[in-house]
Formats: structure tokens, sequence, C-alpha cells
């Protein structure tokens, strides 16, 4: 490198130091506040180095050295083309390949977002591939009905697990890539402030290097450097807040990149998800028919509608006879298992609606029993029909819906009405008090308020009355026989009546407690003949009771069986019942091996609050569950009338305690879910628009919602599913947010990046200028700041803190 030309002396022109050993200690050359390093006239040609005139100055404190300074000599044309000394230029080659190099980067770092905003797509898009993760044009049929279905889901995992291993490569690769752009960007941030100001401190100027390790944001030097590094020496406030901004950065950098890894990992692999098709809209709820009669020629198999107007319900005996004693069959059959097998137990049987079977369901947290509509089965039988097929045709190109195959499994939902009940049995005697205007008051001993009470010992019992309005309205008051099943055996030639009627209101009492009803008084002290004629029956049903009683006395349901023999006159084994309403979703699994009997679950059942109003339900809907008619007598040989005709008699005299009064029960509740189940509803036609204004409006109608069907398939996708999935995406859009901040920052200023060894070499040219005097500890040393500039050359150059405003000012003169 030539040194810049300077004055003459003793008649000749000189040549002064080149700028790199102007801080050389010896000799010291001071370039006083006067001098330029351009010509004082814009007008002038411009000299490549500055001319400068020597004039001696002896410092009588320092002995040691002698110092020289200079002051500028004007420069004209006639000196300038005959003394300049240019320096030696970069080679046009090395500043083509430095700039190649430069854009290079740049565009390196851009084409990163191409795959991570693929990955962002792909997961917002909920992409699904198949059932399996290696999915190619979409077609990995699972073969889920054919011979090899075992064979076909081993070679599957094996693809699945080829796949997910080599996108782990695919997720390191990004994160590497991400820590070239994290790098240069570090690097170009403190380029930027080292130019700028009094520079930047020596603790910073290797942070591209080591930001990497999550360790250096627990390091001292990166919180302590922006600090002065002597108390009392002024700085300005702004010139600390950026360094600390700087610092601030770099730490967010440093987590960022280390996040990346696992971050574009959740992205990149897919997931086994259970992703819902589109929810087809296909009926809006009006009401349901549980407090009117059945009707309609098309409501079931064998019956006309005049048949049900007639009340001939036993015209239900053909289809859903069976489907009761099949129950009441499988019950003893249960029953048997639980009292004779060591390790035996209870399982529910199941009942059959077209292609499926259903059978009670119940949540844990609630003795509230729901009953899958018949209706909405028989609705759902030909979607499942359709899909089973799917898995039948599955080789078949041309079978419509093959997607559907391309899955794991298929689990096919519909949403629509389930009613459910709330009921408890008892024993005890039964009295009937007739009214005057028509109605009749029917009173029954025994009831608990637990409605299971099997330890009969503990409960309190209590008679409870109930209001109705007369046997002779067929829409409240229902009764027939169970026939003689074994008219050789005395002991069971005495037949069972069983009574079903559903009161408006219901009070209880006992000998201690009314709950302010007056029942004590009329029924006990002021009834010598038993008639009740003096209770104010209004007043004693208006009765306001505790409100986790009262859905217990509106709209109640009660069904009596009376005990065969001589000695019943008035005995009763009874049970009483209230019924809801819900909305859940039905589920059933398409594929024949998990699901081999076309079993349908109902999902997302509600907790019944204790203030709901139940529903009235006619008795008429009891008489088609046992296809039976008004008054009529069912045949003494149906499994039904059997399994009860034997445990009423000990479901009496001993009560729930008992396997047979357990038996009861299950009896029971199977012929009341059998009448719910055929209880049927009206509907209308569904906005044809979902998004539109009415369909959202019909939304929120609770009581009027609108019905979808889908389709829950379980495959391979993409999705935000999780927090780590939202985490990964966060950490990705940061990560786009760096690679743009990247170009703007070279885009703006032109830094380009300089290899480690250049660095290291412009460290080793410079020497110091006392800078680092009588600094020993680390973090005192990491506060000293340097300025980093480029010679004419194209070389990096360090110029330290007390010579930054000296050198700046020769430069701006």
């Amino acid at each position: 490198m030539s040194s810049p030309v300077v004055g003459p002396v003793d008649g000749m022109l000189v040549q002064a130091p080149p700028p790199a050993l102007l801080f050389h200690p010896t000799p010291k050359l001071i370039i006083s506040r006067g001098c330029t390093l351009g010509p004082a006239n814009p007008t002038e040609p411009v000299a490549m180095n500055p001319v400068y005139e020597p004039v001696s100055k002896s410092d009588k404190s320092d002995k040691s050295e002698a110092f020289v300074s200079y002051r500028p000599v004007r420069q004209t044309s006639s000196n300038l083309t005959s003394h300049v000394t240019p320096p030696a230029p970069v080679p046009r080659r090395a500043r083509r390949s430095r700039l190649l190099l430069h854009w290079l980067s740049h565009i390196l770092s851009l084409l990163w977002i191409a795959p991570i905003a693929t990955l962002l797509w792909l997961n917002f898009s909920k992409h699904v591939i198949g059932a399996s993760a290696w999915c190619p044009r979409g077609n990995c049929n699972a073969e889920g009905n054919s011979e090899n279905a075992i064979e076909r889901a081993k070679q599957l995992d094996r693809q699945d697990h080829n796949v997910t291993g080599a996108l782990q490569f695919v997720a390191k690769a990004l994160e590497v890539w991400f820590f070239f752009v994290a790098t240069s960007l570090v690097y170009d941030m403190g380029i930027m402030f080292a130019k700028r100001g009094r520079g930047l401190p020596v603790g910073y100027l290797l942070t591209h290097l080591e930001f990497g390790d999550i360790r250096y944001v627990l390091n001292p030097l990166l919180w302590t450097a922006p600090l002065p590094r002597r108390q009392g020496v002024p700085e300005k406030r702004a010139r600390i807040i950026k360094l600390y901004l700087f610092a601030c950065i770099t730490a967010m950098l440093t987590i960022l990149a280390n996040l990346m890894g696992p971050s574009t990992a959740v992205l990149v692999l897919p997931t086994l998800q259970w992703v819902d098709t589109p929810h087809v809209m296909h009926e809006t709820f009006n009401h349901t028919a549980a407090g009117q009669r059945p009707s309609g020629g098309d409501l079931f198999p064998g019956c006309s509608a005049r048949e049900l107007h007639n009340g001939n319900y036993s015209c239900t005996a053909d289809t859903y006879g069976p489907s009761l004693d099949e129950w009441a069959a499988h019950s003893t059959a249960s029953y048997k298992q639980l009292a004779e097998q060591p390790d035996g137990t209870l399982i529910l049987g199941a009942s059959q609606e077209a292609a499926l079977t259903f059978t009670i369901n119940s949540t844990a947290t609630s003795d509230t029993v729901w009953i899958p509509s018949r209706q909405v089965l028989r609705d759902m039988s030909h979607e499942f029909q359709k899909l089973r097929g799917v898995y039948m045709h599955s080789d078949e190109p041309e079978y419509p819906d093959r997607e559907f195959n391309n899955s794991l499994q298929t689990i096919l939902q519909r949403q629509g009405p389930s009613l459910g009940f709330y009921a408890g049995a008892y024993r005890g005697n039964v009295s009937d008090y007739d009214l005057t205007d028509g109605r009749w008051v029917r009173c029954f001993t025994g009831w608990t308020i637990d409605p299971l009470d099997w330890d009969t010992d503990t409960d309190v019992e209590y008679t409870k009355c109930f209001l109705g309005q007369g046997s002779e309205d067929r829409d409240t008051y229902a009764q027939f026989k169970l026939g003689n099943f074994n008219a050789t055996k005395e002991k069971n030639s005495a037949q069972s009546g069983v009574g079903v009627f559903v009161a408006d209101r219901a009070a209880f009492y006992n000998e201690e407690e009314d709950f302010g009803s007056g029942l004590i008084d009329c029924l006990i002290t002021n009834n010598p003949d038993g008639s009740g004629k003096g209770c104010d029956w209004d007043k004693v049903f208006a009765t306001t009771w505790p409100e986790d009683l009262s859905n217990a006395t509106i709209n109640v349901g009660v069904t009596s069986y009376s005990v065969p023999g001589e000695n019943y006159t008035n005995a009763r084994v009874w049970c009483e019942h209230v019924i809801y309403q819900s909305f859940p979703t039905y589920s059933v699994d398409t594929s024949p091996r998990s699901n081999i009997q076309n079993l349908v679950k109902i999902n997302n059942l509600p907790e019944v609050p204790k203030h709901t109003i139940p529903l009235k339900m006619n008795p008429a809907w009891l008489l088609t569950a046992w296809s039976v008619d008004y008054d009529g007598e069912l045949d003494g040989d149906r499994q039904i009338v059997k399994d009860l005709s034997r445990v009423l008699p000990v479901m009496y005299e001993h009560g729930l305690g008992t396997l047979e009064g357990f038996e009861f029960v299950l009896l029971h509740f199977y012929a009341l879910g059998q009448a719910l189940s055929m209880v049927n509803h009206y509907g209308y036609a569904p906005p044809t628009d979902p998004n539109s204004q009415s369909a959202k409006q019909a939304d929120k109608d609770q009581a009027h919602p609108i019905f979808r069907t889908y389709a829950t398939l379980h495959v391979w996708a993409y999705g935000l599913s999780g927090r780590t999935s939202r985490l990964g995406v966060a950490v990705a859009v940061l990560g786009i947010a760096c690679v743009l901040a990247r170009f703007l920052i070279g885009l703006s200023t032109g830094i380009q990046e300089r290899s480690t060894v250049e660095v290291l070499a412009a460290a080793f040219e410079h020497r110091h200028q006392g800078e680092f005097d009588g600094l020993e500890e680390e973090n005192h040393l990491a506060k000293v700041r340097y300025q980093v500039v480029e010679d004419g050359e194209g070389k990096q150059r360090f110029i330290p803190e007390k010579r930054t405003s000296r050198w700046s000012n020769a430069l701006s003169h």
C-alpha cells in the first residue's frame, strides 16, 4: 500500500505513513483539527491521498519520543498529477467475487422462506396425507376389509417409520440453514453498529460466532459491555440503549436459533389425527313427538296409520317384540354370569335398528341414562351402508367416495335428538283418591330420595302421591296385563297387571316431614276414613319444593307392576321416571374389523341441571315398546314376561338388595329405553348456505338446532392441534422476519460479510494505542470500543474509541 504524499520538507515532497500506522506508538503522528483529506475548494481536482506539511514540535514532558505535527498543504493541479501515489486498487475480480458471494448469501437466506412457508401452508390448511405418511398421489389404500389387512398394516407402518425418520433430517437441515441466516444477521447488525458513533465494544465483535450457544444468553459480558468503562465518565444514554438493543436482539436470536430445530420438526412431521370431513346440514329440529301418541304410516315397519290411531300398538310385535325379548334374554344371561362366575360381570345388551345396533348410554358423573333415537339410526344406516361399501369395493376405482378407504379408520358422525331418563325402582302399597272433577290421586309407599336404594335399611322412606287426569284419559294413563306363562303351576297362575301413567305434579311426605304441603294433616291427622276428602289437593301439589327435588315433582311418569298372588292385593313394585332431551352426536366405526356389531355410540352427553323441567311422555309410547294394545295382554311365552314374573315377588319381598332386584331394574330400564328409542321427532329443511345469516342465527337457537352429518377420518395429516404446533408456527414466523430483516439491512447498508480470517488479519495489523492499558478484568476489556471502517484497499480497520473522534473529524473536514 502506498503512503500519502506530504508537503515539502527542506524543499522536497515527503510521504507520510499510511493511515494504519497513524497511531503507531513511535513516532506518534498527530493530525491537527484543521487538517482535511480533501481539497478546500470542491472544484479542484481531488487527490487520491492527502498531502501534509510536517511541523516539528518538542514536548518537554516526554523525553523519550519526538512528536511531529502535520498540517495540510493546499494541492493544485500542478503538483497533484506529478506527486500523487494512489493506493493499490482492489482487483476487479476480487470485488466481483465478493459482491457475488454477498448476493448469493442473501438469495440463500431468502430461499429459506420457501420450505418454511410451505410447511406453514400445510399446517394451516390441515393438509391430509392419507393412511400412511408416505402417500404418493393420495393413493395408500389401507385395505381394511381384505384378507391381507394385517400385512398391509405392517407395510404402511414401515413406510411411516422411514418417512418420519427422513423428515427428521429435513428438520435438521432447516435448522442449520437458519443458523446461517441468523449468523449473517448478527454480523450485519454488529458491523452496522460498529460503523456508527463510538463503535462497538470488543465483547460484541465476535458475537456472530458465539450467539449459537444457548449459554451465551447467560454470559455477563453480553449485558455489561454497553456500560461505561469507568464510573463518572459521561456517556450518552442513547448510545447505551442502542447497544442494549443489540444485546437483546442477539439474545432473542440465540433463543430463536435453538428453538428452530424442534419447531421445524413439529411443522415438518405429520401426525396421526382425527380429521373431520365437511359438515353437511341435513335437518333443522322442530319438536319431539314424546308428548303425543305415535302416528304415521311409515313410523314403524308393519304398522299402518290406522292401527296406530286406534291404539293397536301390538302391530310392532313382529319387528320390535323380539328386540325387547332379546334385551330381556341378554339380561338373564348376564345375570347368570354375574351370579355364578367368580369373575363375572354385567354386560349391557344391544338392540338393532336397520344396519346398526345400540344400547343404553350413560356418563360416569350422572345417573341420567340416554337412549339413541331409532329414527336417527334409520337415517344413519343409509350413510353407514354407503361407507361400508367403500371397504367392500375398495379395489374398484369407479366406486364413489373411495377416498374414505384412504384412512386407517372412518367414524361416521350424525347429529340428532336423544331422550334420556332418570329413574328409580321401589316397592310398597298403593292407595287411590278420586277427586270430584274426575281427576284422581294415586299414592305409593316406599319412595326414597335415592332413586336406586341398594341399601334398603339406610334411607328414609316417604309416601309419594301423583296427581293424574283419571284412568279414562288415554293421553295420561294406560294399562295392560302380563300373560300367565306357566298355568300348570298354581303359584304362577295369577297374572300381573301393569299400569302406566304420567302425572303433572307429585308430592311426598312421611309422618315427620311433608315439606309444607299439608299432606300430614289431610292424610294422617284428619283422615279417619282414609278417603282423603279433607285435602286441598291443589294447594298440596302447588308446594314449592327444594331445588334438588323439584324435577322429581313435575311431569313424572310411573309404571306400577302388581305382584301375582292373593296376598298381594295392593302390593306394587313401582318405578318412576322423568324424561329429558338432548342433541348429542351419534358415531359409529365403519370398519368391519374393529366394529363387527356396528354398535353406535352417542357423544357429547350433557349434564342435566337440577332445575330443568322434564318432558311429558305419552304412555302410549310404552305400549308401543311392549307391543301391546290398550287394556291388552302380553303373550305369556314372551321372554320379558317370563323374567318379570320370576323376579317381581322377590323384588317385592327383599327389595333391590338381591340379584333378582338388580335384574328387575335392568328389565324395566330396557323396556323404558325401548319406548324412548321409538319416539320420533319432526324437523324441516335447513338453510342451503351454511355461511348465510339465517344459518348463523339458527345455530344460536338451542331449542331448534341444525343437525349435521360428517365423517371423522384417522389419517396422517398436518395441523395445528396442540400448543407445540402453535409454538412452532410462532418460531417459524419470527424466522421469516429475521430473513427479511437481514435482507433489508444488507440492501440499505451494503454490508458485505467478512470471513473470520479477514477479521483476524485486521486485528493483527492493528496496534493498540493504550486503550487496554490498566485493564486486566475481562468485563473491563470487553467494554473497549472500536469503530470498524474500510480503508482505500477495501480492508477492515479497527479505530479505537479514544481515536474515533479525531479520525471522524479528519474524515469530515
